[in-house]
């Protein structure tokens, strides 16, 4: 008995093992294409935002100096805690320029002592990358304490999943303990595109700061982002803002949305070399956006105007089977010489359903494959209604309760009772004759 069992469980396992390693196989990570050709960047990372797929990568995990890229975290959390951006009106303490100076880094001109809304802090922040707009809005939103900020700053990162990040300032002026790789800063700039007013923001090449104690008249502040400028050399339509950041230890980085023809792309170029061109991290993702837009798509799983498969259908007198839609779309990316049959189908289905079917009654679901990954799941519902037939649902139900297992012993047990039940009667009724004839005879 004990060889047997173990016999059993050696082929257990050894089902198990085939039916992992065999199609449809897990991947790792998300699909990726091969860019194909070099670019000036130590990282970059291209992920759709309506998928989810990650196109192209490279070093997407090293950490890096972030540079001014730091402030799209430190906006966040401003963004997130604080709830009223216009009427929150914060005076500049003469304690946050104290690190800035000598450094002739960015700034928006916001001067000691001068009141500012939140959003104008928001606007000087990201769009000339104001590293005193940084300092101010981390000490108050930290209480007076810059260190409180930075705290909630790594707090969030934690919170969106980045693994290789951690913040010491809220400007990234300084590279000391202050990192961060190309994956984290696609998750921290999805959750930035994601916070209602933000895109409003980095959206904008220029934007008016007013007048107030220290500045007579009002004045414009302008966007690093030259990618979404017309008038710039490095411009490009399907940029939509986000941020630059520069230091000398890590060159130039960009994190931009991208979007065109609908589809939505979140574009991170880390450390690209701007020795001969200042604007290299501009370069870099033109580069990698104008190539991924005239060799990719997004394509769609299953044409919901055309039927997916179909199942036969039971106790029906109209139809045999019943065709079957997806009942929701499911996208990736494909390269434009591929086609609909580079996915893979796995069905979830009965071998038959009953009738009745009401049109969009759920019948099963399918599960969609690229590249031996799962991008998705759709359900897989009825096309048409299809009404019972009595007289066939009655035989059908015999037919199937004649066929199954338990019936059967039913049926013998029953026969055998009643085969049973007769030779008793008739014993019964031979001993009663017997015993009649005897009683006669006397």
């Amino acid at each position: 008995m004990k060889k047997s069992f173990k016999f059993l469980n050696i082929f257990l396992v050894a089902i198990m093992a085939i039916s992992i390693f065999s199609f449809p196989a897990s991947a790792a990570s998300s699909a990726k294409y091969d860019l194909g050709f070099d670019v000036n960047a130590k990282a970059y990372i291209v992920v759709s935002l309506d998928t989810g797929e990650t196109v192209f990568e490279k070093d997407a995990d090293q950490q890096y100096t972030p540079a001014s890229l730091t402030k799209l975290m430190t906006a966040y959390v401003v963004m997130k805690n604080v709830e009223d951006l216009d009427g929150t009106m914060v005076t500049a303490p003469a304690s946050v320029y104290d690190e800035l100076y000598g450094t002739n880094s960015s700034t928006a001109d916001i001067r000691k002592g001068e009141t500012l809304s939140v959003r104008q802090l928001l606007y000087a922040l990201l769009l000339p990358s104001a590293n005193e707009a940084a300092n101010i809005l981390a000490d108050y939103v930290g209480n007076g304490y810059s260190e409180n900020f930075y705290m909630m700053m790594n707090s969030e990162a934690q919170k969106l999943g980045c693994t290789n990040t951690h913040f010491s300032s809220a400007h990234g002026l300084f590279a000391e303990n202050n990192y961060t790789s190309a994956r984290d800063m696609y998750l921290i700039a999805k959750a930035c595109y994601e916070t209602p007013g933000f895109m409003d923001i980095v959206q904008t090449t220029r934007y008016q700061l007013p007048a107030n104690t220290k500045h007579d008249s009002p004045y414009y502040i302008l966007s690093t982002v030259k990618m979404q400028n017309p008038s710039s050399p490095y411009y490009r339509s399907y940029v939509h803002g986000m941020k630059t950041g520069s230091l000398d230890e890590i060159g130039h980085n960009f994190v931009s949305l991208c979007q065109q023809n609908g589809e939505s792309y979140i574009c991170v170029v880390i450390g690209a070399n701007k020795s001969e061109d200042p604007g290299a991290a501009f370069t870099t993702t033109a580069g990698i956006m104008d190539y991924f837009f005239a060799n990719y798509s997004m394509r769609n799983a299953n044409n919901s105007a055309y039927p997916v498969t179909e199942v036969p259908v039971k106790y029906s007198a109209d139809a045999d089977t019943v065709l079957l839609y997806a009942d929701t779309p499911v996208m990736a990316i494909l390269p434009n010489d591929a086609d609909e049959t580079s996915f893979q189908k796995v069905y979830n289905l009965p071998e038959s359903a009953s009738a009745p079917i009401n049109e969009g009654d759920v019948i099963g679901t399918v599960d969609y494959y690229l590249a031996g990954e799962k991008i998705g799941t759709s359900q897989l519902v009825s096309h048409d209604t299809i009404e019972r037939n009595f007289v066939m649902f009655v035989v059908g139900k015999f037919r199937e309760r004649y066929q199954s297992l338990y019936f059967r012993v039913v049926l013998c047990v029953t026969a055998v009772l009643l085969i049973g039940y007769g030779i008793m009667c008739y014993v019964h009724f031979k001993k009663n004759e017997k015993i009649q004839k005897v009683r006669r005879s006397r």
